[in-house]
């Protein structure tokens, strides 16, 4: 029993180096081929991703980062968004706030520079 863990720990291991390997491949593949159209180079990385994350995903880590992307899915489904108005009042609200406090502390710092000016006899 305790062969097959560790030998399952090296088969997940090496799908994931041979995974990393591929789109670091691709990558070196995109800047190397510079002289080929954009769009060619664009396919070879987006491919080069889809068969690294296909090997990713046979191994355990693979596989829960998929199961987490699509419980996160799931969860978004459940997120109540505001409407439109609810988002222009709160946006003007914090736009209304951060004046206020701006204009406060414009006027904190005219008081410590008169403060200070007075101080030293500046002014």
């Amino acid at each position: 029993m305790a062969e097959s863990k560790v030998e399952d720990n090296k088969n997940n291991s090496l799908l994931m180096l041979v995974s990393l390997l591929v789109l670091l491949t691709g990558i070196f593949l995109f800047y190397y081929f510079s002289e080929v159209r954009l769009f060619y180079r664009v396919l070879g990385v987006i491919s080069s991703i889809v068969i690294a994350a296909t090997i990713a995903y046979r191994t355990d880590f693979g596989r829960t980062v998929f199961s987490y992307v699509a419980d996160s899915k799931v969860e978004l489904n459940k997120v109540t968004w505001p409407t439109k108005q609810e988002t222009t009042q709160t946006t003007l609200g914090v736009i209304v706030i951060v004046v206020i406090i701006g204009i406060i502390l414009w006027l904190l710092d005219m008081l410590f520079a008169w403060s200070v000016g007075t101080l030293y006899g500046v002014r």
